[in-house]
């Protein structure tokens, strides 16, 4: 009798303290939601508000003293920006310049990293210190690499003096600049070696097993097992690549949108550069997603 009662109190209790307890999937969402908070507050600020801004910015003629327009010093001039850019052969001379680049230089960048992937994914000594060798472009910023290019910034150009600085037959056949996009190459292609090793490592063993039953060689392998398995990945390493070349500190465009924005009175000009050109490259990626979808399946 004395355990029933005590049962029953238990069990009242229970039903006392589940009414004001948060429930359990209630509780996990709010503690979602309090660690993307920060995140969100983020976003807001320097992404959201900034491109709202930038928006606003592209019909006026700002003045430095009323940069966004809402103190009167600045000329509305609606979409006037836009057809000035249009209209200027220097701007389509620089997209063309840019989209070339990109056609180029993104399948470079991709075959060299998934043929370093494939290199790395090999087992020999000092594997680890070579796969943090080529990762350490994505710890140092684009500003460092600016120095570590450029002859125009700053005194230090480090792979268009290796060649340049050597004597004998490795100056003559190679010059600063071949050295220089070499370098470029290797650099720019740090994320997507990672992206490839990860893929390379999630096929199964048992399918080289299998062709290697049947006969098949490496190259064969290769081509029939391996590269149908991370089509996914490559398409990805290609967007990437994309829009990697698209916003790269040498893009012709992005010079061009320097160069206004340090005259102090295109930024107007600028922001509406800016997203024309934004939407271009949606475009372009669009439209390569749209193309190369039949490999994802």
């Amino acid at each position: 009798m004395a355990k029933q009662q005590i049962k029953a109190k238990k069990k009242l209790a229970h039903k006392r303290t589940l009414g004001s307890i948060i429930s359990f999937e209630r509780r996990k969402t709010i503690e979602g939601w309090g660690f993307a908070l920060p995140w969100l507050i983020g976003f807001v600020m320097f992404t959201l508000i900034p491109l709202v801004l930038s928006i606003r910015i592209s019909f006026f003629i700002t003045q430095l003293t009323d940069l966004y327009g809402f103190e009167g010093h600045s000329q509305w001039v609606g979409f006037q920006n836009y057809k000035d850019i249009i209209q200027d052969p220097s701007v389509g001379e620089a997209v063309f310049n840019s989209f070339a680049n990109a056609l180029y230089q993104v399948p470079i960048i991709v075959f060299f990293a998934l043929f370093v992937a494939v290199l790395l994914k090999q087992k020999f000594p000092g594997r680890v210190y070579f796969r943090v060798i080529f990762f350490i472009p994505v710890i140092l910023a684009g500003v460092i690499m600016s120095y570590l290019f450029n002859d125009g910034v700053g005194s230090v150009n480090v792979f268009g003096s290796i060649v340049s600085n050597s004597s004998g037959w490795m100056g003559n056949i190679l010059g600063g600049r071949l050295t220089q996009y070499i370098g470029n190459i290797m650099w720019s292609s740090s994320v997507e070696i990672l992206i490839f090793l990860a893929a390379l490592q999630s096929v199964p063993d048992i399918l080289y097993e299998v062709v290697e039953l049947d006969g098949a060689s490496a190259w064969e392998s290769f081509w029939h097992v391996t590269l149908p398995y991370i089509s996914p990945f490559v398409i990805l390493n290609f967007v990437y690549a994309l829009v990697d070349s698209f916003v790269k500190y040498d893009n012709p465009i992005m010079s061009m949108m320097k160069q206004m924005t340090d005259t102090g009175t295109k930024y107007g000009m600028a922001s509406a550069l800016s997203w024309m050109y934004m939407l271009m490259s949606l475009l372009t990626i669009l439209i390569f997603i749209l193309l190369t979808r039949r490999w994802l399946r």
